[in-house]
């Protein structure tokens, strides 16, 4: 059995059809932990709790002697549902950002969805986005060609996400040194990353949708992106 000090999941949509729950499970039941950081977004928004994948994580959670934290995600706040489901367990709160201080470094720990939320940058590029989008659209139409169509989708979208992308992880960065913290931890974008950025350590949880990836904290205090698939 694997051991660390801490491990950091977010994205993991329980609940999803898409959601790689036995990999999940997999790692959960043979890994040992003290800490245990859910990072947001862990049941997706529109998920029953019946649902076997939820019974099974509850179950589980209430069955091993772990510190949880808990970072609300974007899904779990349009539910305004702060128990998330997981009303039987009573053995953590619930934060919407969260510092943990290993000893070492200090780690400021959020979802990441207030960059779509306050980021003004972030939401002129959307716009902008959109509108290049539409004029695309209108130009293929008058020349009835999808040249324009290809050329926005090769050319034009990379473009504005990779701007997007790090307009993303220079804001996270922002926000810890802002704490006085070394690392940033978040999840959010289902991009699993470890990037130095103006000093600060940005580590992404990644997702369980697409990668089934996680951060594990070693008992020295290093910080490891793993992939469970």
């Amino acid at each position: 059995m694997q051991t660390y000090r801490s491990l950091f999941l977010s994205d993991i949509h329980l609940g999803s059809i898409h959601c790689k729950s036995e990999a999940l499970f997999d790692l959960l039941e043979n890994t040992k932990a003290k800490n245990l950081f859910l990072v947001g977004d862990i049941i997706t928004q529109n998920a029953k709790a019946s649902h076997s994948d939820i019974v099974r994580f509850k179950k589980l959670i209430n069955s091993r002697d772990w510190n949880i934290i808990y970072i609300l995600g974007n899904h779990e706040k349009d539910r305004k549902v702060k128990q998330i489901k997981l009303s039987t367990v009573n053995i953590f709160k619930t934060y919407n950002t969260y510092i943990y201080d290993n000893g070492k470094k200090r780690i400021y720990l959020t979802h990441g969805d207030i960059f779509h939320q306050k980021d003004i940058f972030q939401k002129l590029l959307k716009w902008t986005l959109t509108k290049v989008k539409k004029g695309a659209k209108k130009i293929e139409q008058k020349r009835k060609t999808h040249n324009t169509s290809t050329f926005y989708h090769l050319k034009i979208k990379p473009l504005l996400q990779k701007i997007l992308h790090n307009a993303y992880v220079t804001y996270m960065s922002s926000l810890a040194k802002k704490k006085k913290c070394q690392i940033v931890i978040c999840g959010h974008i289902h991009l699993p990353e470890r990037i130095v950025k103006n000093g600060i350590i940005y580590l992404n949880c990644g997702d369980w949708i697409n990668h089934a990836s996680y951060i594990a904290e070693d008992e020295a205090g290093n910080f490891h992106l793993i992939s469970a698939s």
